[in-house]
């Protein structure tokens, strides 16, 4: 038998002080990541009668719902030039993305202990997994989103383009916020009840189901510079025409604080994850 030298053994010691992850490490695990997104789609539509059409399942019904209270009941059709369906249904596709990232990221170590107590993979591959799952199951809604345009004859426009700078900024700022309670989720295990609250909250000053110009003053100038409100005004208008495409300066301020959350997250994630095995 041959004895290993020092050139076999690969020591790994955490990180002193502040800095960002190995995205190098990350890059190399890159098989790792895309066999786990493929498993956890099949384990979650396996033995389902309606399969990945259950990924529009939440935007779909919430679409419905909103669509009898304040498109019916409260006339929010008013005044819209593209059916309330389709205008609600575009920003909560984009919503939903947004949510899931961020509470799945959240628990995404929480939800692998097994794994992560056992073998080494580097801990920043886990969000990314939920990341990539959450957007297949964005692509198989858009898809439905494409067919309810065809069916209320909304025509296709060159702007939707934009379409991919838009989601873009969504998964940025989502991961970011995921991020930074992911670390914290593994010593403290309501973490994940904080960013649902805050979800919450955020819905209700997002214009996803009402139109931003019934907003009053100062709201609606302010609530541009929300990331998702941005993100979703320019969803409606890169695939509705509804409104204008967002200006530059509430466009570099959103990209700026998605950009900037999430080089922050980085580094609160790579500070935190020496302990995350020694308390999962």
């Amino acid at each position: 038998m041959a004895s290993k030298t020092s050139s076999d053994i690969t020591v790994i010691q955490p990180p002193r002080g502040w800095s960002f992850p190995n995205l190098r490490e990350v890059w190399d695990a890159r098989a790792i990541l895309l066999n786990f997104v493929q498993r956890n789609f099949n384990v979650t539509y396996r033995q389902t009668i309606g399969g990945p059409i259950y990924a529009v399942y939440t935007p779909f019904m919430t679409m419905i719902g909103y669509t009898l209270l304040l498109g019916v009941l409260f006339g929010a059709q008013e005044g819209l030039s593209v059916p309330y369906p389709l205008f609600s249904f575009c920003a909560l596709l984009v919503w939903t993305l947004f949510t899931n990232v961020t509470q799945n990221a959240t628990t995404s170590l929480t939800q692998n202990t097994n794994l992560i107590q056992k073998i080494y993979i580097p801990r920043l591959v886990f969000p990314l997994i939920e990341t990539c799952m959450q957007l297949l199951t964005f692509a198989i809604a858009f898809v439905v989103l494409l067919l309810m345009m065809v069916v209320y004859a909304q025509p296709f426009l060159w702007q939707i383009v934009w379409v991919v700078f838009y989601v873009a900024v969504a998964l940025v700022f989502s991961l970011g916020f995921g991020l930074l309670f992911a670390g914290f989720q593994a010593r403290f295990r309501d973490m994940s009840y904080l960013v649902q609250t805050i979800n919450r909250l955020l819905f209700f000053v997002t214009p996803v189901v009402y139109d931003s110009t019934l907003l009053p003053a100062p709201f609606n100038t302010l609530y541009i510079y929300n990331p998702m409100a941005l993100v979703i005004e320019g969803m409606r208008w890169a695939m509705l025409n509804v409104g204008e495409q967002p200006a530059l300066i509430p466009t570099l301020s959103a990209v700026g604080v998605s950009v900037a959350l999430l080089l922050v997250a980085l580094l609160v994630f790579q500070r935190l994850e020496p302990t995350v095995a020694d308390v999962l």
